[in-house]
């Protein structure tokens, strides 16, 4: 697989990368959203946004993955994917860190920014390169859809 960097100048924004396409359009103009979702978080942080607004966002994110999640799903049920239960689960863990962090949030308790940072924006791009990947490969194993 080909290695390529994701993060841009602006510390922690991710930048979309044509080795990120995974070749279904339905999905990579998904994955495009979700990196766009997840700057808008980062950003709102980085220039000071209300909780309020922070909260908003984070929220945003968590709804469009859900809704990206289905969808991919129900590809991957339409193509036969064989590891469709796993990749399920992995999507579970994500969706429940996010909803962690919107809890945590909402009882006032201390969460580091730099962890949610982390851990979102580099599930998210390890996702996409090694899981979704998975389904690409396999896609074309096929001959296509």
């Amino acid at each position: 697989m080909t290695e390529f960097v994701y993060m841009g100048n602006d510390m922690g924004k991710l930048e979309w990368h044509n080795g990120l396409n995974l070749g279904v359009s339905e999905i990579d103009d998904q994955h495009k959203a979700l990196i766009s979702a997840v700057n808008s978080v980062l950003e709102s942080v980085r220039q000071g946004k209300s909780d309020a607004a922070v909260d908003r966002l984070l929220g945003q994110l968590r709804e469009y993955s859900v809704h990206h999640f289905n969808s991919e799903e129900q590809f991957m049920t339409e193509i036969d994917y064989p590891d469709l239960n796993r990749h399920r689960q992995i999507h579970k863990q994500f969706k429940d860190r996010v909803k962690f962090y919107q809890a945590a949030r909402f009882r006032k308790e201390h969460v580091s920014w730099g962890e949610m940072q982390e851990f979102i924006s580099n599930w998210l791009i390890e996702h996409i390169l090694r899981e979704d990947y998975k389904i690409a490969q396999f896609v074309k194993s096929r001959g296509g859809k």
